[in-house]
């Protein structure tokens, strides 16, 4: 168990690329039910055995981040494509984890808002992840901000 939840740790802080804690302490975001801070911008949901469901991580966006969420690169099994709402749906194989992520701006910084669910199962569903981010936005009333995808085929 301990060896899942530190696996689920490292992909929650490898998806996130740098965090930058010192942007994130400027703003105080409200998280949905259930998540646990573990400090730097990433929360964890637990289900019923205490095994990690979500991760949510909150880092300040940089340009660098458009190649990292923003590319699709096949050979690093990666494809991202827009979904409702300035939402991104993601299904990183090599990582086995997929998600849905924004970028939301307040007062001029940009952050990455990103729920991330191990095991990509059924790759068409992303229910789970999106309906947490349509909380967040919902809790803290932001949107998030239209940018595009980059369709190149690798990085």
């Amino acid at each position: 168990m301990f060896k899942k939840v530190g696996l689920i740790l490292i992909l929650g802080l490898i998806t996130v690329g740098v965090v930058i804690a010192a942007d994130n302490t400027t703003f105080s975001f409200d998280v949905p039910s259930g998540f646990e801070d573990l400090g730097d911008g990433v929360y964890v949901l637990y289900d019923s055995v205490k095994r990690p469901n979500q991760v949510l991580s909150i880092v300040a966006y940089s340009e660098h981040d458009e190649d990292d969420y923003l590319t699709n690169d096949s050979e690093n099994n990666y494809t991202v494509y827009p979904s409702g709402n300035n939402t991104f749906n993601f299904v990183d194989g090599s990582m086995d984890e997929k998600g849905t992520f924004e970028i939301i701006e307040i007062n001029g910084t940009k952050f990455i808002i990103d729920f991330v669910k191990e095991g990509i199962g059924d790759e068409t569903d992303f229910s789970e992840t999106f309906k947490s981010l349509m909380e967040f936005n919902k809790l803290n009333n932001v949107t998030g901000i239209e940018v595009e995808v980059n369709n190149s085929t690798a990085k």
